[in-house]
C-alpha cells in the first residue's frame, strides 16, 4: 500500500493541478512516463515484479527523463549480474557522468575491475566527479599498477581547486602510499624523499590547509621542478605558488619582483597568468606601487585567452585604478569595457564607484557613464545609473534648460524600466513615471523586443518534476529541480513546484524554503512577466497568522514583516549566518538577549518561528520608532546598526548639500557598506510588492502604489 503520508500528498496534488494557474501536465499527458512513478509506488509496495515491469515500460514509450529514471531503478533491482546488465544499457541508451558512474560503481561491486579501466580511460581530471575518480584511482590500486596510480592522482591534484573531497583522499590514500613515513603532511620533511609529482600534491594541499608560511618555504623546490623539466608549470600549481608568496611573505616588493621575473621567464605557459596576477597583487599591498601594479595586471589580462582570468584581472586593475583616482578609474572602465565577458562580474565595481561619484558631486559623469556602458555593463548596472541620472536631473543637479528637464529624466526613467534580475530600481523608475506595476509589464511587452511567447507545451524535464507532485513524491523535487532545470524546465513548470511544495509545508514548514528558491529561479526564467499569482509564488506570506499577530501587536505593517523574513532567510526557520545570526528575522544572540529582557522572556528559542518572529518585529518596530517613522532608515538599522546609520546620515545631507529632508533612495546610494545598501534595495523592493499584491491587489489605482513607494522613502 502506498504511504499514508504520501497518499495524502498525492491526492492533495490532483486538487493543485485542477486550480492552479500554471500548466503542469494532467495524468493522461504524462502517457507511459506514468509508469515511472506507479513503478516507484510498486516499490514501495515490496512488488519488485511490477515494479521492474512499470520501469521497462517507461523506458521503452516514455520521454527522456522519465525514461532515464527508470533505467537507474533497474540498476538496483536484480542480482550482480542482472544489475550489471541494466547498468551497462543506462550508459549505452543515456550516456551522461551519472550515468558512467553508476556503470562503474556496478563493475567495481562485481570485481570487473578492467572494465572498469576500459570505461574510464580518457575522463577529464578537470572536470569529473570526484566520485568516479576516486573509484578509478581505487581500481589501479587493487590492479597493482601503482606508479599510473601515481601519475593520475597527480592530475586530479593538480587540474582543478582542491575539495574537501579530495583532502580527505589524501589524507587517508594518497598520503600513506606516496608520502615516506618520515614525511608528514605538516611539512616536517625533506623534499628530497618525495617525487616532484608527490612534493607538488603536498604543496596543493599545504595550501588548501591555508598553511601560507610553509607553503612560501616550499615554493623553491616547485620552482625548481619547473626549471628543470620535472612538472609542468600547471595553472594550478602556479596560482599556490603565487598565494604562498601573497599571504606567506613579509618582503612582498622584492617578492613582486621576483614573480615578475617569472613570468617573463615562463611566458607562453599556464604559469605566466597567475605569475603577472599575483605579482600584481604583491605590489598591490605596497601601496606606493599602484603603477607597478597596473602594469602586471595588465599584462596579466593580455597573457591568456580565458575569459574569466581576463575579468579577474581586469576587476582588481578597476580597483587598483580606484585607489589612485576617480579619473583613472572612469578611463580605465572606458578602455576596457568593451572586452570583458561577464558583465555581471563588474557589478560591485559599479556599486562602489557610484557612491564615490556622488560624494564628489561628479553628477555630469552619470551621462559619460551611460554612453560608454550601454550595451556592455549589465541591466542592473545601467538600470542604476539611468534612475539616478533622472534623479539628478529632477533635483537640479545636473544642469539642463527648464524645458528639457522633465523630459530627459522621463527618459532617463524609462531607460530604468529595464532591470533584469532586480526589482528595486525597476519599482522606483515606476513610481517616478507615475505608473502601476501593471502598466509597467505593459509598456515592458509593448517596447520589445520580448521572446517568444511562452506555451504550455510540457518538455520531458517539465514530466518528470511535475510527476513527483502529482504522484506524491514532495521530498524528490528540490533536488531534481536544482540538478534539471536548466535541462529545459519551464518557468511554469517551477511555479507550479514553488505551489505545490507550499502546500506540503502545512505539514513540514521545511518546505517553504525550498518553494521560494524554485519559485526564485523560475520568475527569472520567465520570457514573460509574471502575473499577480504566478508573483504570489515569489512573494509568498508563509507563517501568515504569527506574522498578523506581531505585525498589529507593534504596529509594523505585514508587507514589512513579510519582506523581512523573506529578505533576511528565505522563510528558513532553521538557518544560521556565518556572523551567527539565527532564525527567520535573522537575530543575533546579544540582540535577542536584550529584546528578551524587555519582553520579560526568560526561556526562548530563536529557531522557533513565533519566538523569532516576535522578537524580530518588535526591533524592528523599535528602530522605526527611534528613526522618527523612516522605514528605509530602520531597515539600514536593522543591517548595521542605529548609530552608524544616524552618522552615516548626517554624512549624506552634506554631500548634498542639504539641512534635512534628504530623500531616502538618494542617501542609500552613498552608504559606505555595500551589503547595506543592497540590504536596502531587496527591503524596499519586497515590500513594495507585498503591497502590491495583497494590500493593494484589488486596484490598478496609481495612488495606492505612489504611497506605499512614498512611505518607504520619507
Amino acid at each position: 500500500m502506498v504511504g499514508k503520508k504520501n497518499f495524502l500528498i498525492y491526492t492533495a496534488s490532483l486538487f493543485i493541478a485542477t486550480v492552479l494557474f500554471v500548466s503542469c501536465p494532467s495524468n493522461e499527458q504524462y502517457g507511459y512516463d506514468a509508469d515511472y512513478f506507479i513503478g516507484l509506488q510498486k516499490l514501495e509496495e515490496g512488488n519488485i515484479k511490477e515494479a521492474k515491469q512499470k520501469f521497462n515500460s517507461c523506458i521503452k514509450k516514455g520521454t527522456y527523463y522519465c525514461a532515464k529514471e527508470s533505467a537507474i531503478q533497474l540498476t538496483k533491482l536484480g542480482n550482480l549480474q542482472e544489475n550489471n546488465t541494466a547498468a551497462e544499457f543506462l550508459y549505452a541508451n543515456f550516456p551522461d557522468p551519472d550515468s558512467l558512474l553508476i556503470l562503474a560503481q556496478q563493475y567495481h561491486a562485481s570485481n570487473e575491475l578492467r572494465k572498469l579501466i576500459e570505461i574510464t580511460n580518457g575522463i577529464d581530471f578537470a572536470t569529473a566527479d570526484d566520485s568516479l575518480v576516486k573509484l578509478r584511482l581505487q581500481t589501479l590500486l587493487q590492479l597493482n599498477q601503482q606508479q599510473k596510480f601515481e601519475d593520475e592522482a597527480y592530475l586530479w591534484f593538480t587540474s582543478r581547486t582542491i575539495s574537501q573531497e579530495q583532502y580527505q583522499y589524501f589524507r587517508d590514500v594518497y598520503a600513506p602510499l606516496c608520502i615516506p613515513e618520515e614525511t608528514d603532511e605538516a611539512g616536517d620533511s625533506q623534499a628530497e624523499n618525495l617525487t616532484p609529482k608527490a612534493d607538488a600534491v603536498q604543496f596543493r594541499i599545504t595550501l588548501y590547509k591555508r598553511n601560507y608560511l610553509l607553503g612560501y618555504e616550499n615554493a623553491e623546490q616547485i620552482f625548481s621542478y619547473f626549471e628543470n623539466g620535472e612538472l609542468e608549470p600547471v595553472s594550478m600549481l602556479a596560482s599556490d605558488i603565487g598565494k604562498s608568496y601573497l599571504y606567506g611573505s613579509d618582503q612582498i616588493i622584492k617578492d613582486a619582483g621576483f614573480l615578475y621575473k617569472k613570468a617573463e621567464q615562463f611566458k607562453g605557459t599556464q604559469a605566466e597568468f597567475y605569475f603577472w596576477f599575483y605579482a600584481a597583487r604583491l605590489y598591490d599591498g605596497g601601496n606606493l606601487y599602484n603603477t607597478q601594479a597596473s602594469k602586471c595586471y595588465e599584462n596579466a589580462i593580455s597573457s591568456t585567452d580565458d575569459p574569466s582570468k581576463k575579468d579577474n584581472a581586469l576587476w582588481y586593475l578597476i580597483k587598483t585604478k580606484f585607489k589612485i583616482s576617480l579619473d583613472k578609474t572612469l578611463n580605465t572602465i572606458d578602455e576596457y569595457a568593451h572586452s570583458w565577458s561577464d558583465p555581471e562580474y563588474f557589478d560591485d565595481i559599479f556599486d562602489s564607484l557610484i557612491p564615490s561619484l556622488i560624494v564628489n558631486g561628479k553628477w555630469e559623469t552619470f551621462k559619460d557613464l551611460i554612453d560608454k556602458l550601454d550595451g556592455y555593463a549589465s541591466k542592473e548596472t545601467m538600470a542604476q545609473l539611468y534612475y539616478l541620472y533622472g534623479r539628478f536631473i529632477e533635483c537640479g543637479y545636473i544642469d539642463l534648460p527648464e524645458e528639457e528637464r522633465e523630459q530627459a529624466a522621463r527618459t532617463a526613467f524609462t531607460k530604468a524600466l529595464d532591470s533584469g534580475t532586480s526589482a528595486y530600481y525597476n519599482l522606483l523608475a515606476t513610481y517616478r513615471l507615475g505608473l502601476t506595476p501593471e502598466m509597467n509589464t505593459a509598456l515592458r511587452q509593448a517596447q520589445g523586443p520580448q521572446t517568444k511567447q511562452q506555451d504550455n507545451t510540457s518538455t520531458p524535464v517539465d514530466n518528470l518534476l511535475c510527476g513527483y507532485a502529482t504522484f506524491g513524491y514532495s521530498e524528490k523535487i528540490y533536488p531534481k529541480w536544482l540538478e534539471l532545470y536548466k535541462n529545459g524546465a519551464s518557468a511554469q513548470t517551477g511555479l507550479y513546484l514553488a505551489n505545490f511544495l507550499n502546500k506540503c509545508a502545512a505539514e513540514d514548514d521545511t518546505y517553504y524554503t525550498q518553494a521560494l528558491r524554485i519559485a526564485a529561479r523560475a520568475a527569472n526564467m520567465a520570457e514573460q512577466p509574471l502575473t499577480k499569482d504566478q508573483l504570489k509564488e515569489v512573494y509568498p506570506q508563509n507563517y501568515s497568522k504569527l506574522v498578523e499577530t506581531y505585525a498589529k501587536k507593534y504596529e509594523v505593517s505585514t508587507s514589512v514583516i513579510y519582506a523581512l523574513i523573506r529578505s533576511e532567510s528565505f522563510f528558513d526557520k532553521e538557518v544560521v549566518s556565518s556572523a551567527g545570526a539565527v532564525g527567520l528575522t535573522q537575530l543575533m544572540s546579544p540582540t535577542a538577549g536584550e529584546i528578551a529582557q524587555k519582553l520579560r522572556i526568560k526561556e526562548y528559542s530563536l529557531t522557533d518561528p513565533e519566538t523569532n518572529i516576535m522578537f524580530g518585529t518588535y526591533y524592528l518596530s523599535e528602530l522605526i520608532r527611534r528613526g522618527d517613522g523612516s522605514l528605509l532608515r530602520a531597515f539600514f538599522s536593522y543591517n548595521a546598526g542605529f548609530r552608524k546609520v544616524t552618522t552615516w546620515l548626517n554624512s549624506s545631507m552634506m554631500d548634498f548639500g542639504k539641512a534635512g529632508n534628504l530623500d531616502m533612495d538618494l542617501f542609500l546610494e552613498t552608504i559606505p557598506v555595500s551589503e547595506t545598501r543592497e540590504y536596502g534595495r531587496k527591503l524596499v523592493s519586497a515590500t513594495i510588492m507585498y503591497e502590491y499584491l495583497y494590500e493593494n491587489e484589488h486596484t490598478s489605482d496609481s495612488t495606492a502604489f505612489a504611497q506605499t513607494v512614498e512611505n518607504l522613502l520619507q
